[in-house]
C-alpha cells in the first residue's frame, strides 16, 4: 500500500524551470511530517511502483516530465553528433570498439526514452559513461606514434560526449520521480531567494526506496559523522536554504539564475580532520563550489578547497588569518575531471599544521612554523558554498555561467569532522616519494601551479604554457620530490620572435631557495637551434654548457631527458646523449648536487638580465606564445 504523510496537507512540488532547460521536484515535509513510503509485501510492489508513478504525474505534470526527457534527448543526440563526426577517422581506430558499441547503445537509449522507458534509457547511459571512460583511459598512455594534436583532439572530444551523457542522466534523474529524493526542508523554515538573512535548518533523514539508487546519486550509504564530544545535525543556511536538498551528512545544492546557497555547521572547531566526498556541476563554468572551514567573522580565518567551474581538473587551496589571504593561494592539477566522479578533499588543522588532501594524497602541507603572514586559529565552522562568480575579474575568475545547461548541481556528501584533534591520532599519508616507486604513472597528476593559472593549458598528459599578451607566464611543478631518477617530456618552443624569453624544464629542491640544487634545460629566446645546460648546488650555478640541436625547437616536438643519481648527471636530446657531469668522489670542492627534486617547468620574460645579452632584447611582436610541454614521465628512484 502507498502512505503519504504530509503536513497540512501539502505534498506539492516546487518547480524550477530557467528558460526551458532544466526541471528539478522536491516533495516538501512539514518540521514533523515526513513523506513516506512502505511496502506491506511482495505482492504489493507493483502497487507500489505504480502509486509512485500516478503521483510524481500528478504532482509534476506529464508535461515537465515530456520536457525533461526532451531535453535528455537532446544532450544524447548532440553525444551521437560528436561521435559521428570522430568514428570514422585514424585516431578513433585506438577505441574503435568500444566507439560502435556507444554508438549503438545511444540510439537505444533514444529510442527507449521514445518508447517512454526512462529505466533502460538511464542504464544504456551508464553503460556508454563506463565505455568512454574506458577509451578515455586508453588515451592516457604512451602513444609513440601519434602527433600529439590529435590525441588532444581524441580527448577533448571524448570529454565532450561525457558531458552530454552526465547532463542527459541528471534529466533524467529530475524526469523519472522514483528517484527523486523526497525529504527537504519545511517552507516555514526557507528564507526568500534574495534573503541574506540567516534562518536555522535542521538537517533530516531522508525516507528512500531501499532499491532506490539515489543515496544520493547513485551512493553508498554515507557513514556516520564521527565528531568527539558533538552532535552535528543542525546548519544553518546562510541564503537560498530552498535551491538545498540534504540526506543525513550529504548536501546538493541546485543552482539556478535566481542563486546558489550556502550554508554552515552550527558547530565550532578548534581542529581536526575534516573531510567530504566532492562531485562539481557538469559543465559548470562560471560557478564556485567551495568546502572550507570559517571563523565566519569579521576579519575571517579561513582555510578552503575552492573549485573554479571553467577548470574542472582543477583545486585551489587557500587559507586566510584576519581576513587577510593575500598571497595564500595554491592550485592543483588533479588528474580526473572534478564533474565526473566523487572524490574526496581532507583539511587536517591542527596548533603545528594544515595539510590539504584530494583522495589521499597530499597536496599541500603549511606549518605554523614557517606561516609568514600568520596562522588560522580561530574556532570555525564547516562550510558548503556554491555561487556564480561570473562577474569576478569580469569572468576571468571562473569563466562565464552558460544558463543553457542549467539548472547546476553540486554534490557535498558523507560530510565528516573529527575533533579535537587529539595529537598523535591522525597519521598522513605516505608521499610517494617516500615509497619504492618504480614509475610515477602518466601523466604527472597532481601537480601545482606556482603561478599564473589561467596561462597553464592541461589536455591529459598534455601541458602548455602561454606567455599572454599582459606579460605574464606560468610555473608549475610536481607535488613529489625525487631522491634520483629518469625525467622526460616531449617539448615544442614557442613559434615566432621569441627573443627575451626563456622557456625551461629543470629539476630544483625547491624554486626561490637561496641554497637550492637544480639541474636545467633551458631554451633561450634568441636561438631556437640550441639548447642551455646548467645545474646548481647550494644556490650556485655557473656551469652553463650551450648544446647545438640541429632543427628548430619550434618546430616539432622532441624528446627531452634529465637522468640524475648518486653518479652522474646526463642531459639527452631524442635518447642521445648531449652532455654528461660525472660525480667525483673523494675530492673536496667539486660540487655535485644531492638534495631531493622537484619536476619544474616555466617560460618568463627574462630579458631584463644581463640587459638582454643572455635570452635576447624583448621583442614581443609575436605574442601569446606558447610552449608545449608533453608526456611528462618520471622513473625514480
Amino acid at each position: 500500500m502507498c502512505i503519504w504523510r504530509c503536513h497540512r496537507n501539502q505534498c506539492r512540488s516546487i518547480r524550477s524551470i530557467p528558460s526551458k532547460v532544466g526541471l528539478e521536484l522536491n516533495f516538501i515535509s512539514g518540521k514533523r511530517g515526513v513523506a513516506a513510503m512502505r511496502i506491506s509485501s511482495k505482492t504489493y510492489r507493483a502497487i507500489f511502483l505504480a502509486c509512485f508513478i500516478i503521483l510524481g504525474l500528478v504532482v509534476y505534470g506529464s508535461s515537465d516530465q515530456e520536457q525533461a526527457v526532451s531535453l535528455a534527448k537532446d544532450r544524447i543526440d548532440n553525444a551521437l553528433s560528436m561521435l559521428n563526426k570522430l568514428i570514422d577517422t585514424d585516431i578513433a581506430s585506438k577505441c574503435k570498439d568500444n566507439f560502435i558499441s556507444v554508438q549503438a547503445t545511444l540510439i537505444d537509449s533514444a529510442q527507449n526514452l521514445d518508447n517512454g522507458s526512462i529505466i533502460k534509457a538511464k542504464r544504456d547511459l551508464n553503460m556508454v559513461e563506463e565505455l568512454l571512460g574506458s577509451c578515455l583511459e586508453s588515451t592516457l598512455k604512451p602513444q609513440d606514434n601519434t602527433f600529439p594534436t590529435a590525441l588532444i583532439d581524441l580527448r577533448e572530444t571524448i570529454r565532450g560526449m561525457s558531458s552530454s551523457i552526465s547532463s542527459a542522466q541528471d534529466l533524467l534523474e529530475v524526469a523519472w520521480p522514483l528517484f527523486i529524493n523526497t525529504t527537504n526542508i519545511s517552507n516555514d523554515t526557507l528564507p526568500n531567494h534574495n534573503s541574506n538573512g540567516t534562518t536555522n535548518a535542521t538537517w533530516v533523514e531522508a525516507r528512500t526506496n531501499p532499491n532506490s539508487s539515489f543515496v544520493p546519486e547513485r551512493l553508498a550509504e554515507p557513514a556516520p559523522m564521527q565528531v568527539s564530544d558533538f552532535n552535528i545535525s543542525t546548519f544553518i543556511f546562510d541564503y537560498c536554504g530552498d535551491h538545498v536538498s540534504v540526506q543525513s551528512n550529504s548536501v546538493i545544492i541546485r543552482m539556478d539564475q535566481s542563486c546558489g546557497a550556502k550554508l554552515h555547521s552550527t558547530n565550532k572547531f578548534s581542529s581536526g580532520v575534516f573531510s567530504a566526498r566532492i562531485r562539481t556541476p557538469v559543465r559548470g563554468t562560471g560557478i564556485v563550489n567551495s568546502f572550507y572551514l570559517s571563523s565566519n567573522d569579521e576579519g575571517s580565518d579561513m582555510i578552503s578547497f575552492e573549485f573554479l567551474g571553467n577548470f574542472p581538473n582543477r583545486v585551489l587551496t587557500s587559507y586566510a588569518v584576519n581576513g587577510n589571504g593575500g598571497g595564500n593561494q595554491q592550485m592543483f592539477v588533479l588528474s580526473y575531471d572534478t564533474s565526473v566522479n566523487f572524490h574526496t578533499y581532507t583539511i587536517k588543522w591542527d596548533n603545528e599544521s594544515i595539510i590539504w588532501l584530494a583522495d589521499n594524497t597530499i597536496l599541500r602541507t603549511l606549518h605554523k612554523a614557517n606561516a609568514s603572514t600568520g596562522y588560522p586559529e580561530k574556532v570555525t565552522s564547516i562550510f558548503c558554498h556554491t555561487w556564480d562568480a561570473s562577474s569576478v575579474g569580469d569572468g576571468s575568475y571562473a569563466g562565464d555561467v552558460n544558463w543553457m545547461f542549467g539548472p547546476f548541481r553540486s554534490y557535498f556528501t558523507d560530510i565528516a569532522a573529527s575533533s579535537p584533534l587529539v595529537p598523535g591520532s591522525w597519521k598522513a599519508p605516505r608521499l610517494a616519494s617516500d615509497a619504492a616507486l618504480s614509475l610515477v604513472p602518466l601523466p604527472m597528476r597532481p601537480f601545482e601551479i606556482d603561478y599564473g593559472f589561467s596561462n597553464v593549458g592541461v589536455a591529459s598528459n598534455d601541458l602548455s604554457i602561454t606567455f599572454n599578451e599582459q606579460g605574464q607566464g606560468a610555473r608549475f611543478r610536481s607535488v613529489t620530490t625525487y631522491p634520483s631518477g629518469t625525467f622526460t617530456s616531449r617539448i615544442k618552443c614557442a613559434e615566432g620572435n621569441t627573443s627575451g624569453l626563456l622557456s625551461s624544464f629543470y629539476l630544483s629542491s625547491r624554486e626561490g631557495s637561496r641554497v637550492q640544487d637544480e639541474i636545467d634545460f633551458e631554451w633561450l629566446g634568441k636561438d631556437k637551434t640550441s639548447v642551455q645546460t646548467n645545474y646548481y648546488v647550494n644556490g650556485v650555478g655557473n656551469h652553463e654548457l650551450q648544446v647545438p640541436l640541429g632543427f628548430d625547437c619550434s618546430e616539432a616536438y622532441h624528446i627531452y631527458t634529465i637522468i640524475y643519481n648518486s653518479d652522474q648527471i646526463q642531459w639527452l636530446v631524442d635518447g642521445k646523449i648531449v652532455r654528461i657531469v660525472p660525480r667525483v668522489q673523494g675530492i673536496a670542492n667539486v660540487p655535485y648536487p644531492v638534495k631531493p627534486v622537484y619536476v619544474y617547468a616555466s617560460v618568463w620574460n627574462a630579458s631584463s638580465v644581463n640587459d638582454g645579452a643572455w635570452t635576447g632584447n624583448w621583442n614581443g611582436a609575436d605574442v601569446p606564445f606558447v610552449v608545449y610541454f608533453s608526456d611528462i614521465r618520471i622513473k625514480s628512484p
